[in-house]
């Protein structure tokens, strides 16, 4: 299929406008499931203070929640290294007999 280079523009500009989205509904989605937006500038001392440590609380259970994913996945490595080192020792002994 053979695309001229002025209908190529014209489905470039088209496709850019299908493709197009507005700037509050990617905020809108990609804040962390929070629907409150404070403006900081009128925002009172002890609003930002209860704001900072429910993100403080967010962010340290999350580091909790990494950080048994990691000794997780570190004890099941390491189950398989020991399975494929046994294994590995076994199947050497059909291939090399010691006299």
């Amino acid at each position: 299929m053979s695309i001229g280079f002025a209908s190529f523009g014209t489905w470039l500009t088209k496709f850019n406008k299908r493709s197009h989205i507005d700037k509050l509904k990617r905020l809108e989605n990609t804040s962390n499931e929070t629907s409150e937006f404070v403006d900081h500038i009128q925002a009172t001392p002890e609003l930002l203070e209860s704001i900072r440590e429910k993100m403080l609380a967010e962010r340290k259970l999350e580091r909790k929640k990494l950080i048994v994913k990691v000794i997780l996945f570190l004890i099941v490595l390491s189950i398989v290294i020991y399975v494929f080192n046994y294994n590995w020792k076994w199947i050497e002994g059909f291939f090399y007999k010691v006299k």
